[in-house]
């Protein structure tokens, strides 16, 4: 009897505790802030200004297609340059919700349907080492594996590049030419690939990733972005 008064006892005073914590810390939404049902989860109106599931119907060869999650406008592209430029992996919850969010969605399954094996646009390791972390290898890899595609580092960045946002597309595929190689030893021939990355832009990153994967034999690649604006506005 006093053993069940005393777990009654815990468990009210874990719900205060929970209450108390929301009260003083409620869950927001981590683009505008308001109050939202659950923690790193997008208000109602900006889950409408980011989520963009679809596909481009343009983009480079050898390129099969590219999908992205969201637009690369406002709240997407704020939560992805404080994770990319400011280190802060804070934000990492809330990008990550975004992808487990749309886990259920048949354009998402079609399209990870295609593949069979997912890979992540490489970082120089200069750039890595000052980072710390390849922050699209954060953003996608739990998420990934979560949907049975198992992820593998397949290629490697032996060309340090700048920031490619300041360039035209031209000057970009000049910049790329031979930044990419495979990992010794990896076997690709025969397999439909996807190649993940933050931002798709031009596709001149993706692109360079894929013709090295092509040249290795690999049969079909894809890629999914996290965000991409797909032309529709020129990024700044």
């Amino acid at each position: 009897m006093i053993l069940k008064m005393l777990e009654q006892i815990e468990t009210g005073l874990k719900f205060l505790q929970t209450t108390l914590i929301y009260l003083i810390y409620p869950p927001i939404c981590p683009v505008c802030e308001e109050i939202v049902d659950e923690r790193y989860q997008l208000c109602e109106n900006c889950a409408k200004k980011i989520l963009r599931l679809d596909e481009e119907k343009i983009f480079p060869a050898p390129i099969s297609g590219v999908m992205r999650i969201t637009k690369y406008r406002g709240g997407s592209r704020s939560l992805l340059r404080r994770l990319k430029f400011d280190s802060n992996k804070n934000v990492l919850p809330a990008l990550q919700k975004i992808l487990y969010d749309v886990s259920s969605r048949d354009e998402v399954k079609n399209f990870l349907a295609k593949v069979n094996l997912a890979t992540f646009v490489p970082l120089h390791a200069d750039r890595l080492k000052k980072r710390g972390y390849n922050q699209t290898e954060l953003i996608f890899k739990d998420w990934l594996e979560s949907m049975n595609l198992p992820t593998k580092n397949l290629l490697l960045r032996t060309k340090a590049t700048p920031h490619l946002y300041k360039y035209n597309p031209e000057e970009r595929k000049e910049i790329l030419k031979g930044a990419f190689s495979l990992v010794e030893g990896v076997e690709v021939a025969g397999k439909n690939i996807l190649i993940v990355d933050d931002i798709f832009t031009t596709g001149a990153t993706a692109a360079g990733c894929a013709e090295v994967l092509k040249n290795a034999g690999a049969a079909k690649i894809f890629v999914m972005a996290f965000a991409s604006d797909f032309g529709e506005d020129k990024i700044k």
